[in-house]
């Protein structure tokens, strides 16, 4: 084989090796920065602080080893089954949930869509679309009564939209002041359950 070929074949091979490589780290360096999101917002950080910062030091120090990237991304996956075994919806990753204010219809323009939460003592119940806030709260009673799931719930009516992965939510016409207090009480311990349930809207 000629020399310029082998040289090709060479540099080729490298290529792919430091591609690998990097792959590895960056997939590896990804999952742990979702999960170090998703325990902070949960609040469970502390308890594995001290694993989540090995294995940060662990792949800074070891940007070119494939087989340390793969060893780190193991144990990060080990401790996100253990997570799910617990009952933690850890799909939910970087996920987030942001109250911001009041809107009006303008909201439509900057991308923003109707939603009516529904808030019982133990479920959430929600119906988003392009109707009008009173009609969407007419539909979600009619689909609860439908399933036969209807429980007493407080409306919240509200703008939301996705920025990435946060979902912005904002009260419009018809929530009030004191019904947005409220949620704005009810949401910072209950994100986890909300993103769950709205995590698909």
């Amino acid at each position: 084989m000629p020399a310029s070929r082998r040289h090709e074949g060479n540099a080729g091979d490298l290529r792919k090796l430091i591609n690998g490589v990097s792959e590895s780290f960056s997939s590896a360096w990804r999952l742990l920065s979702d999960t170090t999101n998703y325990l902070s917002r949960v609040k469970l950080l502390e308890e594995y602080e001290q694993d989540l910062k090995g294995w940060r030091d662990r792949l800074y120090h070891s940007r070119n080893d494939s087989a340390a990237a793969r060893e780190v991304r193991e144990a990060v996956v080990a401790l996100r089954r253990a997570l799910r075994l617990q009952g933690y919806d850890i799909r939910l990753g970087s996920k987030d949930l942001v109250l911001e204010g009041f809107r009006n219809d303008d909201a439509l323009g900057a991308g923003f869509r109707r939603l009516v939460l529904g808030i019982a003592a133990d479920d959430i119940y929600a119906i988003a679309g392009d109707s009008n806030h009173n009609e969407l709260a007419d539909y979600l009673e009619q689909q609860l009564r439908a399933r036969r799931k209807l429980k007493p719930y407080r409306p919240h009516y509200l703008w939301y939209r996705w920025r990435d992965n946060v979902l912005i939510m904002s009260g419009a016409a018809s929530e009030t002041e004191e019904q947005f207090e409220e949620l704005k009480k009810y949401v910072p311990d209950r994100k986890e359950l909300l993103l769950r349930k709205l995590k698909d809207i």
